[in-house]
């Protein structure tokens, strides 16, 4: 029985933290992979070409995966993962709109005013087809990418920090330290498996790697003080969306298929990020520790005005 123990919490009738994590990361790749079976099997390449869909796709499946974990196996409601939807939880949502947004332009212009960047044309797309697109099909491009990036935030920020996030900082409650510092050991392991996720990126390097490490610590911070995910899925998604759809920067390593400013990067690597996007440069780097001050500022004054009395 006391073998059992070390994986069965019998008071909360479930497995503990690390079986539960190795399990939820199992579920996702099965999960995945029939799935992508299941497309070689029915020849749904067409379909799942589409932005759109593939990023409905990605969002469904990982949604099922962690609403399904959250009640077979931490037997919480999905809205325990940062989900309790009220107007703090919109607004939150709409801080990390605008910050994003805010950011990735922070960047452009301090770039653009170094000289590091050039402004080659408008309206740009990036697509496989030799005729000249119209005008109407960079809007459609455009709009699927508006979808896309949106969706690929949700359902990043529901795997890498929504379940494993509470999860952590859950199970190292028992850690005698203060909270605070437990909520951040917790965000260092899921930004730490964040940034190697994107090891396999195009262009990526150690500093591309670290650098999203810290990009990671920038997301969890709503979570750690308001354990809400709004925050960080608007974040995430305008940072993405602004860096290669408005402004033109690669996104990770990757191209949008539109740009509405399309740009000629001649700057350092060091600064710039160089074919990975600003993320592995260390411009990029000040602008995510501009944004982790801003995020806490905001929070934090939240906070003290609720706290006061009426």
């Amino acid at each position: 029985m006391k073998f059992l123990n070390i994986f069965w919490n019998r008071e909360l009738r479930r497995l503990r933290l690390v079986p539960r994590l190795l399990l939820y990361v199992l579920f996702y790749l099965l999960s995945y992979i029939g799935l992508s079976i299941l497309v070689k099997l029915t020849g749904a390449f067409s379909i799942t070409g589409s932005l759109i869909t593939s990023g409905i796709i990605e969002a469904t499946l990982t949604l099922l995966v962690v609403w399904s974990a959250g009640k077979l196996l931490d037997r919480r409601p999905f809205a325990g993962f940062g989900f309790h939807l009220n107007r703090r939880w919109f607004e939150d949502l709409c801080f990390g709109l605008a910050l994003g947004a805010g950011l990735m332009a922070v960047i452009f212009l301090f770039e653009w005013a170094m000289g590091w960047i050039s402004i080659t044309e408008f309206f740009g797309t990036n697509t496989m087809y030799s005729f000249i697109p119209t005008r109407a099909f960079f809007w459609g491009q455009f709009f699927q990418a508006l979808v896309f990036y949106f969706l690929a935030a949700f359902s990043e920020e529901l795997f890498f920090r929504a379940y494993p996030f509470i999860n952590l900082l859950e199970g190292f409650q028992k850690i005698k330290i203060k909270r605070e510092l437990v909520a951040w050991l917790a965000a260092g392991l899921t930004s730490a498996v964040f940034g190697l996720a994107h090891m396999g990126n195009p262009h990526a390097t150690w500093i591309s790697t670290l650098n999203i490490f810290f990009a990671g610590l920038m997301l969890c911070i709503g979570f750690i003080y308001s354990k809400q995910a709004a925050l960080s899925i608007g974040l995430h998604f305008t940072w993405n969306f602004f860096q290669g759809v408005i402004f033109g920067f690669p996104i990770s390593g990757t191209i949008s298929p539109a740009n509405l400013i399309r740009i000629n990067q001649q700057g350092p690597e060091l600064f710039t990020g160089g074919s990975f996007g600003p993320e592995a440069g260390l411009v990029g780097l000040a602008a995510m520790l501009l944004g982790s001050f801003l995020i806490i500022r905001y929070l934090k004054r939240r906070q003290t005005f609720e706290e006061q009395p009426s």
